[in-house]
């Protein structure tokens, strides 16, 4: 798979340079936290957000142009697949991951004795390789292979060019220079990757992508109450229904909805309750892959073999 910035890669007509990816400032990373806190309050603080990015910032990414500024923005988390498995069903929330603990570690390389002149494969020998009980010290090149799932915490396009005749959506051209980076990163494996989508369009994309419902939903929801009327409950004649006795929203309360919650085939208001309104629901997906198979580099590969191409279309 070619990289967005590769010189294989088709550039548009009439541009002077390829959008090129580069690291998130702190002005668009602030921008994107206000968006998203509008949108979907769930929680999230900035700090934490700042964190993911410090922690991995090669996965938190914006492409840009020198005519439109910032076309669009991709965060991505890294997390250690025990982790992950935990954040498709629900049972760790997004907000709460912690990149310190949750996220892949370093790997470091382990001194270990050997037995002197025994040949020790991937090992390289410190010094004279000599210790006083006669034994050789050599470092272990060995790496611990860590499995890897990453998860889209936020991906979305920031300005439209005009179409072209050949068009790439940004979210494929994201998607696919995140998982080139980690395919590349030394330890690590990818297994998968995972979203929790809040709008119309975010679900379309990622279904389009191959990515599947894990069954955990997150439903901002609402509880009507019901005012009686003056003259319902006997004060007054009048038959009019007074201003303060139309029906009044309570706050957004959260709920969760796991996998195991819709086994049983119920509805969502039936899980919820009776009387609540959903007013916005997050589902999780997923789309599950596997390096052996070459699948990962390829994820997203057009059907005419260009690859990461720079046409971008006017949709995410």
């Amino acid at each position: 798979m070619s990289s967005p910035t590769s010189g294989n890669s088709p550039v548009r007509s009439g541009m002077e340079t390829p959008p090129t990816p580069h690291p998130i400032s702190d002005e668009v990373l602030r921008a994107v936290y206000a968006s998203d806190m509008e949108m979907y309050p769930a929680g999230l603080s900035y700090d934490r957000l700042c964190s993911w990015v410090a922690a991995c910032p090669e996965m938190s990414i914006c492409w840009s142009s020198p005519k439109t500024g910032i076309l669009g923005v991709v965060i991505v988390l890294p997390m250690l697949r025990e982790y992950w498995e935990d954040l498709l069903v629900g049972k760790l929330k997004e907000p709460t991951v912690d990149a310190h603990t949750m996220f892949p570690h370093d790997n470091k390389r382990e001194q270990k004795p050997q037995a002197e002149h025994v040949e020790v494969a991937g090992a390289r020998q410190i010094g004279n390789g000599k210790a006083p009980n006669g034994r050789i010290f050599a470092v272990q090149e060995n790496e611990e292979q860590q499995e890897v799932g990453l998860h889209v915490y936020h991906i979305e396009r920031l300005a439209v060019e005009p179409p072209t005749s050949k068009q790439k959506r940004f979210s494929e051209i994201a998607i696919e220079e995140v998982t080139r980076r980690a395919a590349e990163k030394k330890g690590w494996k990818v297994v998968g990757l995972s979203a929790l989508v809040a709008t119309d369009g975010g679900k379309r994309t990622f279904q389009r992508m191959g990515f599947k419902n894990t069954g955990y939903r997150e439903l901002f929801v609402t509880k009507v109450i019901r005012r009686p009327s003056y003259a319902a409950i006997g004060i007054g004649n009048s038959p009019s229904i007074p201003e303060d006795a139309v029906d009044e929203p309570e706050e957004l309360d959260m709920l969760y909805i796991y996998p195991e919650d819709g086994a049983g085939g119920k509805s969502v208001s039936e899980i919820i309750g009776y009387g609540r309104t959903v007013v916005a629901m997050s589902e999780m997906t997923v789309k599950r892959v596997s390096q052996e198979e070459g699948e990962l580099p390829s994820l997203l590969m057009s059907s005419n073999g260009n690859g990461c191409a720079l046409e971008l279309s006017s949709s995410i």
